[in-house]
């Protein structure tokens, strides 16, 4: 038998195409955040698949926020050096 629902890498695939087709409205600058954000949490899909959440949005949100809070990290941290 094959699966019911969607992997979580599915999810957010699916996810990825309904938000770049609305993207269209937002300026360039803000579409590359966008991808920026919706490949962060494809990378880190394995990871949040491993999370007990029934409801995939919320991981996916989450995992793009972690990937937010790693690069405020590195430039707090590169900030620190100068």
């Amino acid at each position: 038998m094959g699966r019911t629902t969607p992997t979580l890498r599915q999810f957010i695939q699916d996810e990825w195409q309904e938000w770049i087709r609305t993207s269209v409205i937002l300026s360039e600058k803000e579409r590359k955040a966008l991808k920026d954000l919706l490949n962060a949490a494809l990378v880190m899909s394995d990871v949040g698949s491993l999370v007990p959440n029934p409801v995939p949005i919320v991981t996916m949100f989450m995992l793009m926020l972690i990937h937010l809070d790693a690069r405020l990290n590195e430039i707090e941290r590169r900030l620190e050096k100068k």
